[in-house]
């Protein structure tokens, strides 16, 4: 007697098929590029934004108008700085 039988054969080839079939998808999600970003939607600012947890500072040169969220430090979102003499 081998111990194997044969549904224990077509369990693993099933679990195997899984697997398989399971990071073939993650593979194509992946390797998909992003959407093309359509230069009209990209604005020229000057605005400064600071972390609430950390202080990190940073300056936003170009900007994306369909995505108007602030840019995230620390998994949280940063808060715009005034400056003056700076236009926001």
């Amino acid at each position: 007697m081998s111990g194997i039988s044969w549904f224990d054969v077509l369990i693993a080839v099933g679990v195997g098929y899984l697997i398989w079939r399971g990071s073939t998808a993650v593979i194509r999600v992946l390797s998909t590029p992003p959407p093309e970003i359509d230069p009209d939607d990209v604005v020229a600012v000057d605005q400064d934004y600071k972390c609430t947890v950390c202080g990190a500072e940073l300056t936003m040169k170009a900007i994306n108008v369909q995505d108007d969220a602030p840019p995230r430090h620390c998994r949280e979102d940063m808060d715009p700085v005034w400056r003056p003499g700076t236009t926001v």
